[in-house]
């Protein structure tokens, strides 16, 4: 009975001595926070994510893709659309396939809930040929090289209330807020895409007919084409089910995030916050768009 006794108090004193280490490492990490200036906190951050292929930017305190992302060298097919939802990506898509200059090309809209992100995407991807009507969703797409970018604008908005505004030379043009939770109808998405000629923003303004867009949320005027998104995709039997229980889970990790990173506030401070106690879960977050792709960090702060 006594050596029970005393396993058992050496365990308590084991978990106290847990607790208060836990507790010294975290206030710790608090002070090397604050003693950070700006400059040196925004480098620090865009090093830690340039290898999951974004940067930060601080003004709107969201992350954006980079033009030299991996994510590039994968290009894109409809099976990562159809697997998002396992991912804890509850989305809207909304694909536009279109003819120029003998290829079949693709840009896509996104709009939604990124695991703890709320975000958008627009992407630019092309196939090496012209793909048949009935085969373009069966088919792999490539990203569009430096010379083929065109000048993407993105304007997002959360329940009418702008999360992001930016413009630039694109293949994925994207933006993230970090530990906000949103459901894909509250988001709106207004862009612009200026083509390299007046023919090839023509060919778009067509293929958005084609795939459903209303006349009514789009405009074609030479060079460019302006695209509203401000609907929801419908979704019925166990996707609609299945996407709720992931919303769910999405507001709860969303919730855990500013737990854990009180009494931050920016999402800088949050972010490296993170980073220096759960290295991890930092890398995790930042699998944006990414299914299963390892990225590993060899920075040491």
């Amino acid at each position: 009975m006594n050596f029970i006794l005393k396993l058992k108090l050496a365990a308590g004193i084991l978990l106290l001595l847990f607790f208060v280490w836990l507790i010294w490492r975290r206030e710790m990490c608090k002070r090397k926070i604050r003693r950070m200036g700006e400059q040196e906190k925004l480098a620090l951050l865009n090093e830690l994510i340039a290898p999951f292929g974004f940067s930060y930017e601080p003004r709107q305190e969201v992350f954006t893709s980079r033009v030299d992302a991996w994510q590039r060298r994968e290009g894109y097919e409809v099976l990562f659309d159809n697997l998002a939802s396992k991912f804890h990506m509850v989305i809207d898509a909304f694909p536009v396939y279109f003819d120029y200059r003998d290829k079949t090309w693709m840009i896509e809209f996104w709009k939604g809930q990124y695991g703890i992100n709320t975000g958008a995407e627009i992407g630019v991807y092309h196939a090496n040929r012209r793909i048949p009507e009935e085969q373009r969703r069966k088919v792999h797409y490539n990203a569009v090289s430096d010379e083929e970018m065109p000048l993407i604008g993105m304007r997002l908005e959360r329940k009418y209330r702008r999360l992001f505004a930016g413009k630039a030379f694109h293949w994925w043009f994207t933006a993230f807020r970090m530990g906000m939770f949103s459901e894909p109808e509250d988001l709106i998405l207004r862009s612009s895409i200026t083509f390299c000629d007046p023919a090839q923003a023509k060919a778009f303004g067509e293929g958005l007919l084609k795939a459903g867009c209303p006349k009514s949320r789009f405009r074609v005027r030479n060079r460019r084409v302006t695209v509203l998104f401000d609907w929801t995709q419908s979704h019925t039997g166990f996707e609609k089910f299945y996407r709720r229980f992931v919303q769910k889970c999405n507001r709860i990790y969303c919730r855990l995030y500013q737990l854990a990173t009180l009494p931050f506030t920016k999402t800088s401070d949050r972010m490296l916050f993170l980073y220096e106690q759960l290295p991890w879960c930092f890398r995790r977050m930042l699998r944006l768009h990414a299914p299963g792709r390892k990225v590993r960090i060899t920075h040491g702060v």
